[in-house]
């Protein structure tokens, strides 16, 4: 189990005032006032910008790479119960990595099919050939 480390933090008991932990339980030390916001995240704003590039250029380069850095960091954004702040942000790199990854793939599939297409039907007009013959002259159209 992870403890929490010192800093200010809400007073349990009094609303509106804050309240020195110091690792290991509460002090006499009050304060009035909000509670500061955390800091952000490592790796929340990396996530984010990775997805948004995977989304305009890259697809699976930076998408696959913002979905894995999206979860780490949401993962030890809930670990550290409250010490870092930055969830949202990791949401959505993760989301926006995994759009652009599902994009990318499927516009790859789509340029296949053309291509598998293209030719099948290059194949079908070079095995259709009329013959057309007159009296005088005999024609070959291919």
């Amino acid at each position: 189990m992870t403890q929490t480390p010192a800093g200010w933090f809400p007073d349990p008991q009094a609303p509106g005032q804050l309240r020195y932990w110091d690792g290991a339980g509460w002090t006499a030390h009050t304060q009035q006032g909000a509670p500061t916001a955390a800091p952000t995240a490592p790796g929340a704003v990396t996530s984010l910008v990775l997805g948004i590039v995977s989304l305009v250029m890259c697809g699976f380069l930076t998408g696959i790479p913002a979905m894995v850095i999206g979860r780490r960091t949401i993962k030890a954004i809930d670990l550290s119960r409250g010490t870092y702040g930055g969830r949202g942000l990791a949401q959505a790199g993760f989301w926006t990595g995994l759009v652009g990854t599902v994009y990318t793939g499927l516009m790859a599939l789509l340029v296949i099919g053309v291509f598998a297409f293209g030719g099948m039907a290059s194949d079908s007009f070079d095995q259709t050939c009329t013959t057309v013959s007159t009296d005088q002259d005999t024609s070959t159209d291919c």
